[in-house]
């Protein structure tokens, strides 16, 4: 079977069972087990593929039939100009979270930070993105999760970031003592009973850890803002992720822990995404 034929019939099977990016999934297993690019992808279609590399293929296929993500498949994504190691044991990085990271570089450009705290920082990639960005500020990344941590630091290791980066086994701020410029963080905010309702890649392949806020989705705002005074210096800016209906009430937790909301950012869909505290 020649390659035009096989990227053809992986997006029509992709598409008929309702997969958002038939096209773009066909070209990264093509892409991956091939050794191809894009280029190839058009100047070699009529290549003709090996049987075993076939079957390599439809092995792949029917993982992400059965709603693996394709990041999870090949243990990586790429998030905000770099590519992470990643696994089942730390969430998928979502575009939208870029929004946390362009805000904390347009901070930093403006006002003068020394280190950066990551609460939940699961890959790094959030973390390890400002400091590529910004070489003269070191950063910690904290998470519960020691598997997590092991993949944060093989993604601080393959970006070269090992000597601006560390990262802790902590529940939140716990073991935290130092006091930080800014603060970042992406962190559970579905409702337990919401999670159910998640589409089958993220609900049975990210960590229900990384997904799971308490019953209301808020748990994890109430734990940060109520011991968030502790280790940040007076102006810290915290930059922290919500879910598209939590704004009202995430505002609220944080204003009677006596911090004031900076600004409200919308993401490309136009839903609330990330707020800013001071």
């Amino acid at each position: 079977m020649i390659l035009k034929e096989i990227q053809r019939k992986l997006c029509n099977n992709f598409s008929t069972i309702g997969i958002e990016t038939p096209e773009l999934d066909a070209r990264i297993i093509l892409k991956e087990v091939l050794s191809l690019d894009d280029k190839d992808l058009i100047l070699k279609e009529s290549l003709d593929i090996p049987e075993e590399m076939i079957e390599k293929i439809i092995t792949i296929e029917s993982r992400r039939l059965n709603g693996e993500p394709i990041s999870k498949i090949f243990k990586k994504r790429d998030f905000y100009n770099s590519t992470f190691i990643i696994s089942n044991d730390v969430l998928d990085p979502r575009p939208e979270t870029e929004l946390i990271v362009e805000i904390a570089n347009n901070y930093i450009n403006k006002n003068e930070v020394k280190n950066i705290l990551d609460l939940g920082t699961g890959s790094g990639c959030i973390l390890l993105s400002i400091l590529k960005e910004n070489r003269m500020i070191n950063g910690l990344g904290i998470d519960l999760s020691k598997e997590a941590i092991s993949i944060a630091k093989q993604n601080s290791k393959k970006l070269n970031l090992e000597t601006q980066s560390n990262f802790l086994v902590s529940n939140w701020m716990s073991s935290v003592n130092y006091k930080y410029d800014l603060v970042v963080s992406n962190p559970p905010y579905i409702a337990s009973e919401d999670i159910k309702k998640l589409s089958k890649s993220v609900k049975i392949y990210d960590p229900i850890l990384s997904l799971d806020g308490g019953d209301d989705g808020l748990n994890s705002y109430r734990l940060i803002a109520s011991d968030l005074k502790r280790i940040i210096s007076m102006n810290a800016l915290i930059i922290i992720e919500i879910g598209y209906n939590q704004s009202l009430q995430v505002i609220d937790i944080f204003k009677k822990n006596d911090f004031k909301l900076i600004k409200k950012y919308n993401d490309i869909n136009g839903l609330d995404r990330v707020l800013t505290f001071q």
